[in-house]
């Protein structure tokens, strides 16, 4: 490395030198949920440790010629950088009343041989509002749509925080450190090594390094506590993978694995070491053994003959961190407001172990939890299985079959069934999680996790019914509120019932703005009240807002604004879909959409089958007739259990 290697503000950054995306790069590809938790991370910092710098990462590259000053090509660090150009240009756009930065804050970003993103970039940065004119389907168009988005939901999530002061720390107080590398590095070299090295070790190793710490005289609790706690951190396997078929019987069930019994973890531990002893001696592990030796996972090809039933089909809705944080909020005796951020995830643990005393009784308890959470997490929260090429959701739990194999088959109803309740439930589930693809704004799952860490046994339809009221209170406790309810009162005081009656419906025409939730809930109660007309649908990571009747139309025909923005007039696709065809006139979407194989929205089906074939305009009248019928859908009156 050369001796240029400097820390630089964001200010400092975008304000000076030039930089270059090389072509050997890949695009653009920071979803919403990236985009969103990098603002949400900034916010936290400035709020909670406003005195410090928050160092952002590091910005690794090489030094092209001086002509013209120095030209940096970016080798790592290229999505963080122009996400960073993305929200500046968004503050520069929607908050230069406030936060003007037009004096220092340069177009000094551009692409490599991809004259189209470096195109976008430029609109961003001079004219944003010109975006839906490029058909370009781009990720970078998008994320200015999120950022925008997700900048003012976290401002007011944290008691309408100024955006003055997010903007100060923001250019003065976020880092980055600038690492320049030597003038006869091969690039191309350099790039797959620093797309290949390894990974530091992770925040949870610390923290059970620290946890085993309060309990390593007790051999046989270490040795039950590191065994639950590296069964649980593979959050794609269901859990009782994580051990030997002789512990599965032992933890689940004999000739079951599907029942969890144990109410505390020297109940656990007792019944590992009777049956680790006459193998290995489980009272004399020492610490040091205990932490290199892994579960033992031997999935038995005996026991499941069937190699769809592998235990690697699936993919999660959370990260193992995150996770050990929703068991935190759980456990703690008086709950409190325990952020859903792992990188806390250190600090928010330490103030339950630093009293050696309780420690112990908190390390105790929380193995226990964690594994009784990890096997209701698997049993009834969904998850993303691939099988036999083919993509969906699954809400699934182990079956025990008579010829000594497991299966997985639905959680709720027909081992097999594509209706009913189980799939009720999953359709709640997945509509709540796409709504919130970043792991702090998951709510939903820690509400839902806790309905089944307190009920035993569950009940389908108590559990389809609780969902239900849960949406209906984020619905108008929090989006459509005149005072919004923090979600730890919606969840933790209210126990998910919905508690305002006097609802604002101003935030249903706010154009792009309005909430993702809204849109998800309302193809829920659609997909509902005509669930074998929409027996196909399914949730996805929608995030673009379509103008139906569009805000550029190609033949010149605007509307006016009032209709414009309406709720009646708009529906949430995939971006992809809304860049080719936003400037579109209503009647052309729909002979474009009318014969494709999947759904991205009812409510938008439910528009195209107003203008199909033209029989129908699609004008003022319309789209307000529409916007009513919506809104008497979204009226759907909660529902209560019949215990």
């Amino acid at each position: 490395m050369t001796n240029n290697i400097a820390v630089h503000t964001i200010e400092e950054l975008l304000s000076t030198d030039k930089y270059i995306i090389p072509i050997y790069q890949r695009n653009y590809a920071w979803s919403e949920a990236e985009v969103t938790q990098l603002i949400q991370d900034i916010v936290d910092f400035s709020i909670n440790k406003p005195e410090n710098n928050y160092y952002i990462g590091t910005l690794v590259v090489f030094e092209r010629g001086k002509d013209n000053g120095i030209l940096y090509e970016t080798i790592d660090g290229q999505q963080r950088l122009t996400t960073l150009f993305i929200l500046l240009s968004v503050i520069k756009h929607e908050y230069n009343n406030i936060c003007d930065i037009n004096a220092w804050f340069k177009l000094n970003l551009k692409f490599s041989s991809r004259e189209a993103s470096t195109e976008i970039l430029q609109k961003i940065f001079k004219h944003p509002d010109k975006l839906n004119l490029l058909n370009t389907n781009s990720a970078i168009k998008q994320a200015y749509k999120d950022a925008s988005k997700s900048l003012k939901r976290i401002l007011a999530d944290n008691n309408n925080y100024a955006i003055e002061k997010f903007c100060n720390y923001l250019f003065k107080n976020v880092m980055i450190l600038r690492v320049p590398v030597p003038k006869d590095t091969n690039l191309n070299h350099y790039f797959e090594i620093m797309n290949s090295r390894g990974e530091q070790l992770e925040k949870h190793e610390i923290l059970k390094s620290r946890c085993l710490e309060k309990i390593k005289e007790d051999k046989a609790l270490s040795y039950a506590f590191n065994l639950i706690w590296e069964a649980c951190s593979n959050m794609e396997r269901y859990v009782q993978y994580g051990f030997s078929v002789e512990q599965r019987h032992l933890l689940f069930g004999k000739n079951d694995w599907n029942t969890f019994t144990y109410n505390n973890l020297d109940e656990i531990s007792e019944v590992l070491k009777k049956q680790d002893s006459s193998k290995q001696g489980a009272s004399s592990i020492t610490l040091n053994a205990l932490l290199e030796r892994q579960p033992d996972n031997n999935y038995d090809n005996k026991s499941s003959t069937n190699n769809d039933d592998s235990p690697d089909r699936f993919s999660t809705v959370i990260n193992f961190s995150n996770f050990l944080l929703h068991v935190l909020r759980l456990q703690v005796t008086v709950p409190k407001n325990i952020a859903l951020d792992d990188k806390r995830l250190i600090e928010l643990f330490n103030f339950y172990l630093k009293d050696n005393e309780n420690a112990i009784g908190f390390v105790k308890q929380f193995g226990f939890n964690l594994l009784k959470c990890k096997f209701l997490f698997d049993k009834y929260i969904i998850k993303r299985e691939f099988l036999k090429d083919n993509e969906k959701w699954s809400l699934k739990k182990l079956k025990w079959n008579d010829k000594n194999s497991v299966s997985y088959v639905n959680t709720f109803g027909d081992d097999n069934g594509n209706q009913g309740e189980n799939r009720s439930i999953l359709m709640l589930l997945a509509m709540f999680h796409v709504s919130s693809p970043t792991l702090v704004y998951k709510y939903w799952l820690n509400a839902s996790l806790k309905y089944v860490f307190e009920k035993t046994p569950i009940n389908s339809n108590d559990y389809k019914i609780y969902l239900e009221n849960l949406a209906k209170a984020f619905l108008y406790d929090r989006f459509l509120s005149k005072e919004p309810k923090d979600y730890f009162e919606i969840i933790y005081t209210n126990n998910g019932v919905c508690k305002n009656t006097d609802f604002d419906i101003s935030p249903l025409n706010r154009g792009t703005a309005v909430e993702n939730f809204i849109f998800n809930y309302l193809d829920y109660l659609l997909w509902k009240k005509e669930s074998k007309e929409y027996c196909d649908f399914e949730f996805t990571f929608r995030s673009s807002v379509e103008h139906y009747y569009p805000q550029h139309p190609i033949e010149n025909n605007k509307i006016d604004n009032q209709y414009l923005d309406n709720f009646g007039n708009l529906c949430l696709i995939s971006s992809s879909k809304n860049s080719r065809l936003s400037n579109y006139m209503p009647l052309a979407k729909t002979e474009h959409y009318r014969n494709s194989a999947s759904i991205d929205s009812i409510k938008q089906k439910i528009m195209m089958e107003i203008t199909i074939s033209g029989e129908k305009k699609w004008e003022g009248k319309e789209i307000e007739a529409h916007s009513n019928a919506m809104i008497e859908i979204l009226k759907d009156k909660p529902v209560t259990s019949q215990e």
